[in-house]
């Protein structure tokens, strides 16, 4: 009979020993891939900011351009006035 209460015991410890540990693990493994979706998620949102900021360079070199050419047809439209 103790026998068998202590067969039933050192099953019960083990199993939950086993399933502590395993719970352990699912979580560490659960936490690396989150940290690894969330890695991967901030590469492309830099990707992103950069190509971003590369656009706006590129547009506020054409807005200068641009505005370049307003003021030079503007004194011709000031020249032409003045004949």
């Amino acid at each position: 009979m103790n026998e068998t209460i202590l067969l039933f015991l050192s099953n019960a410890v083990t199993g939950i020993a086993a399933w502590y540990v395993g719970k352990r693990k699912t979580n560490a493994e659960t936490d690396n891939l989150i940290l690894l979706n969330l890695e991967k998620s901030m590469l492309i949102y830099q990707d992103l900011i950069t190509n971003l900021k590369e656009e706006i360079q590129q547009l506020n070199n054409k807005i200068q351009d641009l505005e370049s050419k307003v003021d030079t047809l503007m004194e011709e439209n000031r020249r032409l006035k003045k004949l």
